[in-house]
Formats: C-alpha cells, sequence, structure tokens
C-alpha cells in the first residue's frame, strides 16, 4: 500500500515539473503565445492616418499574438519613419484582450530656409531635394538632401562648397529646416599635368576631357570650372581612348588634386602607365554559329594583324549581335574574349554566339506624344507588327524617329518587352519627349555682303502635328530685300510622296553692275528611290524686272521677263545632323530646263557634294565640291542674273564680292570707262575645312579653310585659290561667321586680304 501510494506521488510530482519545465521553455521561445487579439488600438495620432499602420502590421482581430509577431510589428511601424518612439500594451476591457500601439509622431517641417545660397536659387536647390514643407522629419532623408545639395554647387563650380543643417522648434509638434550654405569661390582648374604619356601629347589628351584648363573663353562658357562627376568620368575616356589606339593595358593611376591656399585653383595630376601597343594575332568564330567563316571575317572591321581597338570590337559585337538578330534571333548573344599572346603584344580574339529562339514583333505602340500623331512615328517604321524580328529593322527605325527633329535629343528610346506567355514574341513600346517645334527668330546686325540687315522668321516643323512644314522668313538690309512663305507635306495622303511649295519675292542689289526683282512661286514633288535617296521635280514661275542698271552693256530685253523652268533632281543625304553635321555625306545631281513657256529659256546641270568627317575628338572636316553649266538653247541669250561670278562670304573667301569672273569694258556717253563682272555660263569650287570647338558650352568654335574655285568658260579655265581662318558662333539667330580669308598666287598683293561676316551655315 506505502508503496503504491509513493508511485502515485511520483507520478503527480514528474507530471508536475514536467508541465513547469514545458511552460518555462514556452516562457523562453521567441515565439510564446501572448494572447488571442480581440481588438487592436492606436494611440497617439494626429497627422498619420491610422489606415496607415493597421495595413502595415500582422497583428490583427482574431490572430493569436506571439513576442515574434509583436517584434515584427513595432519594427514595420518604426519602419514609415513617422515616429520617435512605439509602446505596445495589452489591455484588458471587460473579457476582450485588446493590442494597444502608443506612438508618439515625429513633428512637422512647416519651412525649409536656405542661408548663404547666391549662386544657386532657392527653388532650384528644393526641386532636387526629397524633403519638402510640411514633411514629417526625417533625418537620413535630409542627410541625403545635404549631399544632393553639394552636388548641385559641383555642377556649377563650386567644389569646395559646404552645406549643413539646423532644426529649430517654433512649435511642440513643428519645426523649421535650415540649410547653411557656405560657398567659397568657384575652383577653377589652372593646370592639367600628365605623366608618364609617351604615345599621345598632353594637348590631345585634354581635348578628350571635359575637364579644362581656365582659358581665354571660359567666362563664356563652363570651361575651366572643376567638377568631379566630369573628372572621374574624363579617367575612363582616357582609358577608352588609349584602348582603341591598341593600348590594352593602359592604366590612368589614382589623381593627384591640389587646391591653392585661397581655395581658387586646383591643379591636377595624372599618371598614366601606358604599357605596350597590342595587335591582333587571331580572331576565331565559336558556339553556335550560323554563318560561314569567311563571310563573318568579311563583315566585321577587326583583321588579323590590325592594330587592336576597343571601340573597333565594340562595333563587330554590335554588327554579329545585329546579323543574327536579322535572322529573326531577337535575343542573340555575342560573347568576347580576349587571350593575350605569352611574350608577345598581341592578342587573340575569340567571338562566341550564343543565339537563342527566333522570335516576332507583336504589338507596336507609341507613348509620350501628345501632339505628333502616333502615324507620324509609324510611317518612319521599318517593323511590321507579326513580321520576324530583325535587330537592324529595329535601329534604323529608331534612327529614322529621331531624324523628324519632333523629339528632344535623346529621348527616343525603343522597349522591347515580351508579353506574359509569349516569350518568342517581342512588343514594342516606342517611348518619345516631344520638343518645341515652333521657331520664332528674330536679328538684326551687319553683313559685309548686304551691309545692314534684319531678318525675322517663323517655322512649324510639326504642323498640326502631322509632321508637315510650315515657314515665313523675311529679310531686309541694305542691298537685299526678300521674303518666303512654304509649306512642305512630307507624305502627301499617307504615301511616301513630299509635296510642297513657296511664294516668294527677292530685291537684291548687291551687283556693282545692276540691280533686279524677282517674284514667283514654286511646286515641289518627291520620291523615296532607295534608302536615304529622293528623287525631286520641282517647277518654277519666276517674273524679273531689272530696276536699275549702272552698266550699259546690260540688255534689259534679255533681263526682264517670266522664267518658266522645270527642275528634276536626285539627292542623297546621310548626313548625321543636318544642322550641325559632324560625319556622312550629301550629294545632289540635277538639271534644270527654262522654256517651258515664259519668255527665257537655258539649260542648266548642278553637281553638289559634301563630305564630313569626324577626326579626332570635336575637330571636324567639312568639305565641298560644287558645278554648274549653263548651256544655251535656240540661240537664246541667257539673262546675267542667271550667271555666274564668284568671290565674298559664300565661296571664295579671299575674294570680294563677284571679284572672280570674266570682266568687260563698259564706255559711258562721257567718255569714261568701268570694268563689270559680266559673270560666265559656267563655275565649279571646293572648299576644305578644320572646324573644333573654342568655348563648346558657349556655341563658339574656330575655323581654318581653304577654297579655290573658276567662273567663266568652261573652256578656259583659271583657278583661284585662298586660305584663311574665322569664328563662328552658334546664336540663337543663326550661325553668326566672322572670316578672314587671303588670296594665293598672283593675286595675292593685288586682291589683299578680305574680311567677311555673315549669319547662316556655308554648307
Amino acid at each position: 500500500m506505502i508503496r503504491n501510494h509513493t508511485n502515485k506521488i511520483l507520478i503527480v510530482l514528474f507530471a508536475f515539473i514536467f508541465s513547469q519545465a514545458l511552460i518555462a521553455l514556452e516562457d523562453l521561445g521567441p515565439r510564446k503565445r501572448l494572447f488571442r487579439i480581440d481588438g487592436v488600438r492606436i494611440k497617439g495620432l494626429k497627422k498619420v492616418e491610422k489606415e496607415a499602420i493597421l495595413e502595415k502590421i500582422a497583428s490583427k482581430k482574431g490572430l493569436r499574438l506571439t513576442n515574434y509577431i509583436l517584434k515584427k510589428d513595432i519594427e514595420k511601424i518604426y519602419s514609415l519613419k513617422y515616429f520617435e518612439w512605439v509602446q505596445a500594451h495589452h489591455r484588458k476591457v471587460g473579457k476582450k484582450d485588446i493590442l494597444e500601439f502608443i506612438v508618439k509622431e515625429k513633428p512637422i517641417i512647416s519651412k525649409i530656409i536656405f542661408e548663404g545660397n547666391d549662386e544657386i536659387d532657392e527653388d532650384d536647390l528644393k526641386a532636387e531635394m526629397k524633403t519638402k514643407d510640411f514633411a514629417i522629419l526625417d533625418i537620413n532623408t535630409i542627410k541625403n538632401d545635404l549631399e544632393t545639395i553639394r552636388k548641385q554647387y559641383e555642377e556649377k563650380g563650386f567644389y569646395l562648397a559646404r552645406v549643413e543643417y539646423d532644426l529649430k522648434e517654433i512649435a511642440q509638434d513643428s519645426l523649421e529646416l535650415v540649410f547653411k550654405v557656405t560657398e567659397y569661390d568657384k575652383v577653377r582648374v589652372k593646370k592639367v599635368t600628365f605623366l608618364g604619356n609617351k604615345a599621345f601629347s598632353d594637348l590631345q589628351l585634354q581635348d578628350i576631357m571635359e575637364t579644362r584648363e581656365e582659358g581665354l573663353f571660359s567666362f563664356m562658357s563652363e570651361a575651366g570650372n572643376f567638377k568631379e562627376f566630369n573628372f572621374q568620368t574624363d579617367i575612363e575616356r582616357i582609358k577608352y581612348f588609349y584602348k582603341t589606339k591598341g593600348y590594352l593595358q593602359v592604366n590612368v593611376g589614382s589623381p593627384q588634386i591640389t587646391v591653392s591656399e585661397d581655395k581658387k585653383w586646383v591643379f591636377i595630376t595624372l599618371k598614366i602607365t601606358e604599357g605596350p601597343k597590342f595587335s591582333i594575332n587571331s580572331i576565331t568564330f565559336n558556339g553556335e554559329v550560323l554563318f560561314p567563316d569567311p563571310e563573318l571575317r568579311e563583315k566585321i572591321s577587326l583583321k588579323e594583324g590590325d592594330t587592336y581597338s576597343e571601340e573597333a570590337l565594340r562595333k563587330d559585337i554590335q554588327l554579329l549581335t545585329e546579323l543574327y538578330q536579322d535572322e529573326g534571333y531577337a535575343f542573340a548573344n555575342v560573347l568576347r574574349t580576349l587571350q593575350v599572346v605569352p611574350g608577345e603584344n598581341k592578342v587573340d580574339v575569340e567571338f562566341s554566339f550564343e543565339k537563342g529562339k527566333i522570335a516576332y514583333f507583336g504589338k507596336i505602340s507609341v507613348k509620350g506624344n501628345s501632339k505628333t500623331r502616333d502615324k507620324v512615328v509609324r510611317r518612319e517604321l521599318l517593323i511590321r507588327e507579326g513580321t520576324k524580328f530583325s535587330g537592324s529593322k529595329l535601329r534604323r527605325s529608331k534612327e529614322n524617329v529621331n531624324r523628324l527633329g519632333f523629339f528632344e535629343p535623346n529621348s527616343v528610346v525603343f522597349n522591347t518587352v515580351s508579353p506574359k506567355g509569349k516569350d518568342d514574341v517581342l512588343d514594342v513600346e516606342i517611348q518619345v519627349k516631344e520638343r518645341n517645334t515652333g521657331q520664332i527668330s528674330l536679328g538684326a546686325g551687319y553683313s559685309t555682303a548686304t551691309g545692314g540687315f534684319m531678318q525675322a522668321s517663323i517655322a512649324q516643323n510639326n504642323f498640326r502635328g502631322l509632321g508637315q512644314n510650315l515657314s515665313f522668313s523675311l529679310s531686309l538690309s541694305e542691298s537685299n530685300k526678300s521674303f518666303n512663305l512654304g509649306f512642305t507635306e512630307p507624305y502627301l495622303f499617307d504615301t511616301k510622296w513630299t509635296a510642297g511649295g513657296d511664294i516668294f519675292r527677292n530685291s537684291n542689289e548687291t551687283s556693282d553692275a545692276f540691280s533686279y526683282k524677282k517674284e514667283g512661286f514654286d511646286l515641289r514633288v518627291g520620291y523615296p528611290i532607295f534608302d536615304y535617296t529622293s528623287l525631286f521635280v520641282t517647277y518654277k514661275f519666276e517674273d524679273t524686272k531689272i530696276k536699275s542698271a549702272d552698266d550699259p552693256t546690260i540688255d534689259e530685253e534679255v533681263e526682264n521677263g517670266i522664267a518658266s523652268s522645270v527642275n528634276v533632281a536626285i539627292i542623297r543625304d546621310k548626313r548625321n545632323n543636318k544642322f550641325e553635321p559632324s560625319a556622312g555625306y550629301y550629294l545632289r545631281l540635277a538639271t534644270e530646263y527654262a522654256g517651258v513657256g515664259g519668255d527665257k529659256k537655258w539649260f542648266k546641270n548642278e553637281f553638289d557634294s559634301r563630305y564630313f568627317y569626324n577626326v579626332w575628338g570635336d575637330l571636324v572636316f567639312r568639305s565641298r565640291l560644287f558645278a554648274s553649266k549653263l548651256e544655251v538653247v535656240d540661240g537664246k541669250p541667257i539673262p546675267r542674273s542667271e550667271k555666274f561670278a564668284l568671290g565674298g562670304a559664300r565661296n571664295l573667301r579671299g575674294y570680294g564680292y563677284e571679284a572672280i569672273g570674266p570682266k568687260s569694258i563698259a564706255t559711258y556717253s562721257d567718255g569714261s570707262t568701268r570694268e563689270f563682272n559680266s559673270r560666265g555660263l559656267f563655275s565649279t569650287f571646293a572648299t576644305v575645312e578644320f572646324e573644333h570647338p573654342l568655348a563648346r558650352e558657349a556655341g563658339l568654335k574656330w575655323v581654318v579653310f581653304a577654297d579655290a574655285g573658276h567662273a567663266g568658260d568652261y573652256d578656259n579655265m583659271k583657278i583661284y585659290s585662298d586660305y584663311g581662318f574665322g569664328f563662328r558662333w552658334f546664336s540663337p539667330i543663326g550661325v553668326l561667321r566672322f572670316e578672314f580669308g587671303y588670296p594665293m598666287g598672283d593675286e595675292a598683293d593685288s586682291q589683299g586680304s578680305q574680311f567677311h561676316f555673315d549669319i547662316g551655315q556655308l554648307f
């Protein structure tokens, strides 16, 4: 009996100890079950909505609360960044268990104040900040804003600017945020020194960089300012430049930047370890190769034995990728592997192909065009919905849309996305940002060719959002008065035909032999016959009247009257920019017949070629060759106003206006004589130029040039030539040209130098 009783006591004692152990373990565990929640309350809220908290936390009515859930909920409430502290309490209301969070809200920033910001406007500083008026205080955001403000000052050249902040309590829950700015003076780059560069001169390397030394024209631009971001980019530019010239192992050391004692100047030293110059040893193609080896080798620009070039390699990868994409492999990947040949300054290049799967174009959409109609963009596209993917057509479509000129530079983006469940289809979303295509220009000045002038123009290059061009220009000067009203429809009736016309009037007194007035109109149509090549046919009706003639040999019956002509021209235009080209070419071949009715007859053939090449950096080579020849028809004399003379700001700049051409001697009734340029039936001239920015941000460039040409008879040619230099300012009213020309040859002494000021591009 005793033993049984003892056993019962031991069993009960063991059960009690075990249960207490379980309770202890539960108390020690991270997920202790506290109570079942009958309700959740939030106390202390004044500005923040209760729902903003409730939707973040996991605690809900009916949930069994644990320490783990409670801990995570408190962390989530803190993460909202609205509160200084958070407490959690268990409240017993009758028989209900209530979870109560008590919070203390952070104060509101009622006002943001700037002190010491003389160089940057307060609104510009605020626009880049995350902290706004009446926002809840967040110290981390304010610290980020400090860095943003410093960056803004750095971009303006105030590299040493300091920014601090202070919080002033103006009420119990309200603060003023004060940013205290110490601007100092702009830090200017006094000297950039290169060490270790043997292959390239200091001048060549400096021309690659945006960070430039203080110069004569720095007051007109941002040149000379030191900006940390631009400088770091410059280091990468130098590395890339070396690698394009074969220096595969180039290294640019950490720059040494020294600030002068007065904190106005910075001195930069860059140490360059060039390494050896590498050439291509072998080129191989591996992986999923779709094309014969000889065909791939012919396509790429890199060849075995050539100097290694990072730029050429990048272009070859793009070309090879596009080659695969043109077969429909939209996801094709071309990898390159470089292997230096041991003991030699040579490198093996391996291209490895991963073709992926064939894909098709899906839905094509245009976004961001509030004014421009969708069809204006779509008609420039070479891609079509449902067709096999093509990388080159996608690229050229983007180039065509950019070339319209209706959108901000670099704003045209072609995004390709596979719709859900269709990994072999690519939708194309064309994102654009429209620019102001309307232009109003007013200008006045003085030109050595025309004297004082005033000009005005109004143009809308995207009239009604249909891509149409409507323009009106007026020019008034001492010797020339003209106006022109023009309209062009680039896609007539939504076809590839171009149509347009002009109404014009020109009163010209530039020649010392005679002055005249021309008025009339023209109508033109065009059609693309190849890529970048169009055929144009123009009908022109022009009525000419001689106003006065200082040359008594002028035959007013020949000059006066109506010229009714048809002009046929083939134009191929592959310039990268029509306003300021730096690469590409322009070709125009035209023939004109006057005699479709009217009083005058002639044949005129013209050839005009222009070539642009980016020599190095921003140095651009520009050239032009022009030739034109008039032919007599049915013995009908050709008016002098249609014949050719050279000299002046638009062709041979070492000579005065109309200085070149056949001369005639006119005798007056009093026996006196005077020489005039009687002009000729043939003219040709050539121009070469080198153009480079002088102050890039100000739109100022320098140019050196040489011209050569002839005006007169085709069979008796005499070539006149000149050379010179000048400056060009790409101003709001157009390109202002200041040029000094010097004749060469026999005329060097008799002609003397010429200064020309003119407005507008030469070609």
